[in-house]
């Protein structure tokens, strides 16, 4: 015998007519100017289905002025610039920003996202690894939800991202383009993490264009024995022709940056630098680095208005995707012909 299906508050406001965020202010007693007629539809779609609201629908306990941003890393440049412009568009509307910091751990965010619900927080804007897509799901259903960085599939979520592959191909190609015979890749496991599979596509696709071997290295963070052992296999496997290091973040990058300029090798007329994302430091060395720009302001913007827009229309909507253009900022680091010019 088949296990039967559970109602969802999604079931309800198809039945009864009426948006999902009705249905939520209806089960909260939040009746506003919602009609008697209206309030007598919902009760009986909620009898004759037998729907029980779950504790996330229930935590919804009318309008909140709170809205969430969850991040990976609070510290990362990235995080940083994206975070002041949330806080900028929600401050100008009156709304307050929470801010919690994951560390990438699935538990730890599942736990953040049940707290802040519990919290009555007017909408979420979340950077995700994608482990706890069903709860955000459910969330979604109720609470506007943003997904800013990375890309999942997930129904009533807007997603906001970058054309992380297209610029990172350029990148690559560039460096081609210079004269660099070979490009390192260097990236952190793919996992589910849209953004470092659209990378690494591109950084693939550049190889394909300009008939040229990947030479793609994958390390966790924060070892130092297996990163300077990284650095000793492209020194001794490098040594006779240009060749160019491309990491696939800032973070990476700043590993390594240290360990690349001990080796005394030449910056850049024999070994570039080049990094997806823009340090905050990559003006302040010698030679400057070459990076991919994300265009931070514009994605926080976004996910701000379109949360508010959200919280304005009473409703959320279906899941889409918009696209902000990365882009690429060719500085001093991978300059190779100027260099040999001179």
């Amino acid at each position: 015998m088949n296990k039967r299906r559970r109602i969802t508050i999604k079931d309800v406001a198809r039945e009864a007519g009426v948006s999902i965020t009705t249905v939520s202010r209806y089960i909260n007693k939040n009746y506003g100017a919602m009609t008697e007629e209206t309030r007598q539809r919902i009760k009986n779609v909620i009898d004759s289905l037998g729907f029980q609201p779950n504790k996330l629908a229930q935590g919804l306990k009318g309008p909140s002025r709170n809205i969430a941003v969850v991040v990976v890393n609070i510290g990362y440049p990235f995080c940083v610039s994206v975070i002041r412009s949330i806080s900028k568009v929600l401050s100008e509307a009156g709304y307050n920003l929470m801010v919690c910091e994951t560390g990438g751990d699935p538990k730890r965010e599942e736990t953040m996202i049940r707290s802040l619900i519990a919290q009555n927080i007017g909408g979420l804007i979340i950077q995700t690894n994608g482990e706890n897509n069903p709860l955000i799901e459910e969330i979604a259903q109720t609470v506007p939800v943003v997904l800013i960085d990375r890309e999942f599939n997930i129904p009533s979520v807007v997603n906001v991202v970058t054309n992380d592959q297209e610029a990172s191909k350029q990148l690559t190609c560039a460096l081609f383009r210079e004269g660099y015979q070979k490009v390192l890749y260097i990236t952190e496991p793919l996992g589910n993490i849209s953004t470092r599979k659209e990378r690494l596509q591109g950084y693939t696709l550049a190889c394909e264009e300009y008939n040229r071997e990947p030479w793609i290295t994958e390390i966790e963070r924060g070892n130092t024995t297996i990163q300077q052992s990284v650095v000793h296999q492209i020194i001794g496997s490098s040594a006779t022709s240009p060749f160019a290091i491309y990491t696939a973040n800032g973070l990476i990058m700043l590993d390594f940056y240290p360990l690349l300029k001990a080796t005394h090798v030449a910056i850049p007329n024999f070994m570039g630098l080049a990094t997806f994302d823009k340090p905050d430091w990559a003006t302040l060395i010698t030679p400057s680095l070459t990076c991919v720009h994300h265009p931070t302001d514009e994605m926080g913007n976004f996910a701000a208005r379109e949360i508010l827009q959200q919280i304005k229309d009473g409703r959320t909507y279906n899941h889409h995707i918009v696209v902000i253009d990365s882009t690429v900022i060719w500085s001093h680091s991978t300059q190779l012909q100027r260099q040999l010019k001179e």
